[in-house]
């Protein structure tokens, strides 16, 4: 299945992270991925595998030194007495 038919089973409020070749491309919600230049380049690219893939950090994580969450300026969607969670549905081109 091209990347462009996948993308159709999301919803714009969707947390996508798009990897090809071990590189992450695309991190972000789907609705600002039309806001990116090179991505109408990998519409067309097969999609080889999906995970849904929690991210789970800790809210001092900065003041801890421990290491930064994949976008650290996004609220996260739940968020515990000392952690906050943010749920990617990772693409794999």
């Amino acid at each position: 299945m091209k990347l462009r038919e996948f993308l159709t089973v999301f919803e714009q409020s969707d947390r996508l992270r798009i990897v090809k070749n071990e590189k992450a491309v695309y991190t972000g919600f789907l609705a600002l991925m039309a806001h990116v230049g090179n991505m109408e380049a990998l519409m067309d690219a097969e999609v080889k595998r999906f995970r849904p893939i929690p991210e789970i950090r800790h809210k001092e994580w900065q003041k801890r030194g421990l290491m930064a969450p994949l976008q650290p300026q996004e609220t996260p969607e739940y968020s515990f007495s000392d952690l906050q969670m943010n749920l990617y549905n990772t693409i794999y081109l």
